[in-house]
């Protein structure tokens, strides 16, 4: 993990008068912003076994700096199951057996995986998830300053050159820098669908009894 503070001096020298606070919040939005429309950061969660009767289980993160921002793709017994959304669930839920789709929920701020049909026996899960910074994050995942440092800067000046009746308001610079950090999310989305997974993060699953 490095720094948020590490970004600054690549941030300052182009909106003059700006306070390091603001310039902290404008970069760590832009973390999240990238992260969320990239899935740049994907890793896989360290294999769980189902609990015949739970449905529900809560994804944590192997730290307070990050949080899941979706589940890409999660395997039963070795098989890929389908994401589906949760007001497709038929109503009668008690229905048990393997599972054969997904959909996610959030429970305070925590993303929680739902099995469905509800398992009925102890099944082996494998879950590929993106993962963005918190809200409250004073560090990031080391990858996002040593190869996408440009794309989060980019976006970060352009959010503080377009806040409106500051010493450092820049329209013009704000506008493109707005479009190269479009351009590196773009590049971004496009890789992170090249093999870049890291192995098992050793992430507690927690099954939550509903």
């Amino acid at each position: 993990m490095i720094s948020i503070d590490s970004f600054l001096p690549r941030v300052m020298p182009y909106v003059i008068g700006c306070s390091e606070p603001l310039a902290r919040q404008a970069i760590l939005d832009s973390a999240i912003s990238f992260c969320d429309s990239s899935s740049i950061l994907r890793q896989k969660i360290d294999k769980f076994s189902t609990v015949s009767g739970l449905e529900s289980y809560d994804l944590e993160t192997p730290n307070n700096q990050m949080r899941v921002s979706r589940v890409l793709s999660v395997t039963v017994d070795g098989a890929e199951i389908a994401g589906i959304f949760e007001e497709d669930v038929p109503s009668y839920r008690e229905l048990s057996a393997k599972p054969s789709g997904f959909y996610t929920s959030r429970t305070d701020s925590e993303l929680v995986l739902n099995f469905y049909p509800r398992p009925d026996a102890a099944y082996e899960v494998v879950v590929t998830a993106s993962y963005a910074p918190t809200r409250s994050a004073t560090t990031v995942e080391n990858d996002l300053f040593n190869y996408w440092s440009d794309a989060i800067t980019s976006s970060a000046i352009s959010k503080l050159a377009g806040m409106p009746n500051m010493p450092f308001t820049n329209e013009l610079l704000s506008a493109n820098m707005a479009v190269t950090a479009s351009k590196q999310s773009a590049q971004a989305k496009v890789e992170s669908y090249y093999g870049r997974i890291r192995g098992g993060t050793r992430i507690k699953n927690r099954p939550l009894v509903r």
